[in-house]
Order: C-alpha cells, then structure tokens, then sequence
C-alpha cells in the first residue's frame, strides 16, 4: 500500500522561496544595470586581503575585499563593496578611478563596472535561485 503524501510545513517553504527570489533578483539584476540604472565616477577606497590561501587547486590566491564609493547628482556620497581573487601580491586592480553602475530610485544597489559582465556565476545564481522557487512551491513531501 503506497504511503499517504502530506504537506511540508509553511514557514521553511517561504524562506526557501525568499532566499531563491533574492538570488534570482541578485543574478538578474546585476548585469542589466548597465541597461537600466545610471553610471557613475566612483573611487575604489580599499583593498584588503582577507584571511589566508584560499586552499584552491591553484595555490597562492587569496580574497579581496574592495570597497569604494560614488556620489550621486544630488551631492549625497553612497559606499559600496565586492570581493575578487587575485595573487599573493595583488587583487587585480588598484586604488582610484572607477566606473559604478546604479539604480537611480535605489542607489545602494550597485556595483563596480568589472562585475556588471554577465557571466557563469550569474548564471549559476540564476539557476539556483529558479531551482529553490521551484523547489518550494512543491508542497508535498514523502512521510
């Protein structure tokens, strides 16, 4: 006699299906902001190693933190940040001029020019994101 399918609770579902969302907006979002938010002239203010060797297959890479900043028409200054990997001696770039894309209605939305390309890591934030949503609107689990 086959088991009787029963419904999972509610609340892991939602957050299965927010945190999905929010990836598939994130990987989304990101490389259309050359297309439909602002740029701006922003500075890289810091770079700064963080931890030890990233223990990859390729030995002496290291994460970055990078933060900068841009200002907005409106003389209001908005920081922001990403991370990168690069060498034991360098993060692959350096301290000043760089481009920033924004959302004008939402300005802490951002993100340097190198990281608006869409590449395999957006598409593979976009793809688990749509995995989790699908993943939560199916109701039934096996009891």
């Amino acid at each position: 006699m086959p088991k009787a399918h029963r419904k999972s609770p509610l609340l892991p579902r939602v957050v299965v299906f927010v945190v999905g969302l929010l990836l598939t907006i994130y990987g989304a979002v990101i490389p259309l902001l050359p297309f439909i938010g602002a740029r701006a002239s922003g500075e890289i203010t810091v770079i700064r190693r963080e931890l030890g060797d990233r223990q990859d297959p390729r030995p002496n890479r290291y994460s970055y933190s990078v933060g900068y900043e841009f200002p907005l028409p409106d003389g209001r200054i908005i920081a922001g940040n990403t991370k990168t990997i690069g060498s034991a001696m360098s993060a692959g770039m350096s301290k000043g001029k760089s481009g920033v894309y924004y959302l004008p209605a939402l300005p802490y939305v951002n993100a340097l020019e190198k990281d608006t390309t869409f590449d395999l890591g957006k598409i593979a934030l976009l793809a688990t994101g749509i995995l989790l949503c699908f993943a939560s609107s199916r109701g039934r689990v096996k009891s």
